[in-house]
Formats: C-alpha cells, sequence, structure tokens
C-alpha cells in the first residue's frame, strides 16, 4: 500500500514537471520567433544603440530562461532516478519524457546557435555605437571649434566697431570745432559788417540830406528849362480881351525835316469856356483838347504839351514813311501797315509816345481775318517802330496753311 501511494505520487509529480516542461518549450518556442522576427526588423529600422541595448536585454533573458531550463533539467533527472511502478503508463510517460528531452536539447541547440548569433552581432554593433560616439565627439569639437571662433569673430567685429566708432567721434568732435571757430569768426566779420552798416547809415542819412537838397535845385532848374522852353516854342502874334493868337513850333528833331508849326485861335467865352481853331489839318481841334486851366499860362502849358506829342507822332510818322508802306489816318489815329499778303492795322493811344500805346487792333490777310491777341512784339512798351519791324517778320497765312494741311491730312 505504501508502494502504490509512493507510485501514484511519484506518476503526479512526474506529470507536473511534464506539463511544466511544456510550457517552458511552448515558451521558448514564442520568444525564439519573436526573436527572429525583432532582430530582422531592429537590424532594418532600429538604430545601432537601441539595437545594442536590446541585443543585452535579450541575452539576460536567455540566460534567465537558461537557468530555467537547468532546473527542470534537475527535475526531470531526479524523476528518471526515482523508483516508478512497471506498468504501461510509465512506459508511456517515460516515452513523452524521451520526447520531451529531445525537444529540450533541440530547443537548447537552437538556443545556443541564437546565442552565438546574437553574440557576433553585437561586437560589430559595438563597433558601430563607438564610431557614431567618436564621430559626435568629432562634431562637438568641431562644434566647439565654430563657436570658439565665431566669438573670436563677433570680438573682433565689437572692436572693430568700438575704434569706428572712436574715430568717427573724434572726426565729429574736430568737425565741430572746426564749425565753432568758423562760427566765431563769421560772428566777429559779422559784427564788424554791423558798425560798417551802421557808420554807412549814417554817412548815407548824411548824403540823403544833400540828396534832398539837390533836389529841390534841380527841381528849381527843371522849372526853369520849362518856362525857358515855352518861351522858345511860343509867338505872340496877337491878343486883345477875348481873343488870343500864338504859333507854336516844335523842336527840331534829329533824322526829321524843319520843325512843324501851328497857328492857334483862342477864344474865352462869357462862362469861362475856350474855344480854338487851327490851320494845320493834321492837327485839328479834337487833337489839341483844353482842359480846365483858367490861367493864360495853364491854357498855353496844356496846348503846347499836346501840341509837342503830335508833332512827336508826326515827325516818327514822315520817318516810318521812307521805310514802310504805310497810311495814317489822323481823326481815328489807325495806322495801317500793307503788306504783300495783309494789311495790319494799329491803334495809337492819346498821348503816345510818353503815355498812350499802340495796339494791333486787326489783320486782314488773303486767307481771312487773324486773332491778334497772340502777337506782340517782345518789348515791354513797343513803339511805332518795334512794331512795325516786328510785323514785317510775321507771316500771317502760316496758321491758315498749316489749318489746311491739317485737314488733308485728317481727310
Amino acid at each position: 500500500m505504501g508502494d502504490l501511494l509512493a507510485a501514484e505520487v511519484g506518476v503526479g509529480q512526474k506529470m507536473a514537471a511534464e506539463a511544466r516542461a511544456g510550457e517552458l518549450l511552448a515558451q521558448m518556442k514564442d520568444v525564439l520567433t519573436s526573436e527572429g522576427q525583432s532582430k530582422e526588423e531592429a537590424e532594418t529600422q532600429i538604430p545601432a544603440r537601441v539595437l545594442a541595448e536590446h541585443a543585452v536585454n535579450t541575452r539576460k533573458t536567455h540566460k534567465l530562461m537558461y537557468t530555467q531550463l537547468q532546473v527542470m533539467k534537475f527535475l526531470l533527472d531526479f524523476l528518471d532516478s526515482a523508483p516508478c511502478i512497471q506498468e504501461d503508463s510509465n512506459a508511456a510517460v517515460r516515452k513523452e519524457m524521451i520526447e520531451a528531452k529531445q525537444q529540450w536539447k533541440a530547443l537548447k541547440a537552437e538556443y545556443q546557435q541564437q546565442v552565438e548569433l546574437i553574440k557576433g552581432a553585437v561586437p560589430p554593433l559595438l563597433a558601430k555605437l563607438k564610431e557614431g560616439e567618436k564621430r559626435s565627439q568629432l562634431l562637438e569639437s568641431a562644434l566647439q571649434r565654430y563657436q570658439a571662433k565665431k566669438q573670436e569673430m563677433e570680438d573682433k567685429a565689437k572692436i572693430a566697431r568700438s575704434k569706428h566708432q572712436k574715430a568717427q567721434q573724434k572726426i565729429l568732435c574736430e568737425q565741430q570745432q572746426q564749425l565753432e571757430r568758423r562760427v566765431a569768426e563769421l560772428q566777429e566779420k559779422l559784427q564788424k559788417h554791423r558798425q560798417e552798416l551802421q557808420s554807412l547809415q549814417g554817412i548815407v542819412e548824411e548824403q540823403e540830406g544833400q540828396v534832398c537838397a539837390w533836389r529841390e535845385k534841380l527841381q528849381r532848374m527843371l522849372d526853369l528849362q520849362s518856362h525857358l522852353e515855352i518861351l522858345r516854342g511860343v509867338k505872340l502874334i496877337s491878343v486883345s480881351e477875348t481873343d488870343l493868337e500864338i504859333e507854336l513850333t516844335s523842336p527840331s528833331e534829329p533824322k526829321t525835316s524843319d520843325p512843324h508849326h501851328l497857328k492857334v485861335h483862342l477864344h474865352w467865352a462869357d462862362d469861362g469856356t475856350v474855344t480854338l481853331q487851327t490851320d494845320n489839318p493834321f492837327f485839328s481841334a479834337s487833337d489839341l483838347p483844353v482842359g480846365t486851366a483858367s490861367t493864360i499860362r495853364g491854357v498855353v502849358l496844356e496846348l503846347q504839351h499836346n501840341f509837342f506829342q503830335q508833332a512827336q507822332l508826326l515827325s516818327e510818322i514822315e520817318l516810318l514813311q521812307n521805310c514802310f508802306a504805310i497810311d495814317w489816318q489822323q481823326e481815328k489815329r489807325l495806322l495801317h501797315y500793307l503788306k504783300p499778303s495783309s494789311t495790319c492795322s494799329l491803334y495809337v493811344e492819346p498821348g503816345y509816345a510818353a503815355n498812350g500805346e499802340v495796339r494791333l487792333i486787326s489783320v486782314k490777310s488773303q486767307h481771312g481775318t487773324v486773332d491778334v491777341t497772340s502777337y506782340r512784339p517782345p518789348q515791354e512798351k513797343p513803339s511805332l517802330m518795334n512794331w512795325l519791324v516786328y510785323l514785317s517778320t510775321v507771316d500771317f497765312s502760316a496758321p491758315f496753311l498749316a489749318q489746311k494741311a491739317d485737314d488733308v491730312c485728317s481727310s
């Protein structure tokens, strides 16, 4: 009975050991399968450092499993040495145990093979890891050299900027000093000029006083000269209480004929108005207006002034008739200039040439009437001579020809 119990106990322990061995074999297969797959993926995807760490961890796992297999081998050897019942069931158990041993040996051989492969793969990985660390150190040293060189260049640039700023400040200081000296010199000169100006202003004031005195003397001389001219250009013919007949003589002009003479008969009415008559058609009564002068001297002066202006105009027209084809209308004060292809009409304002001006009022050409607003001599106050010389150079048919050419081109 005791032997039977011992046999049953031995069989139960053996079956438990076989179950444990089967579990270990299944785990070994899973580990080897995952190890092969992970090795292939690691060689293609995982970096060298991570692959080396994985190999070290895998080796530790294999060592642990190898220890467990040794424990299992001890248990199996113990079970083989224990007494057992010689029955058919024991033979089957032994057969299974033999197969399990064979599988264990095969797994052990495969494990040793995988260990050798790992041992062969670890050194290249370690070499690559060392090479990577070496390259990293080279890169770090190169980076340090670059940073040192960069810092050196920045220091040099900073020093250069500092020197440049100092040089610029020095130059600016020198320029400022020069400007200050120049300003001081100019202020000194300005002070001298102000003093000279003050002295000159005193001299000018003194000279102005002298000029006023000279102007008074000049005015007296001009008045005397005008009286002499009046006496020289007026000849008394007859005189009565209400009538006065005089002869006016114009001053002789250079490049002209003899002076002009005009006899004027003046009559004073009871109401104080003055009427006059002349013996020369070129000098009508309308051309010699008499103002409100109440004295004989004032009337004579006004008549003489107007006569001199008319005589001067007539002398100029006589001179121009020798050079240009002109026609003078006294009553309208119009001067017609006859050109080969056009006729220009000039109006001479009363008071010419002292106060009045000459204006171009019309131009009639073969092609039609010309707009005269854009035609004027360049002089500020042109005379009759200026107008005739200017008109002789103007071609009034040019605008019509240009317009005709434009019409032809547009058609």
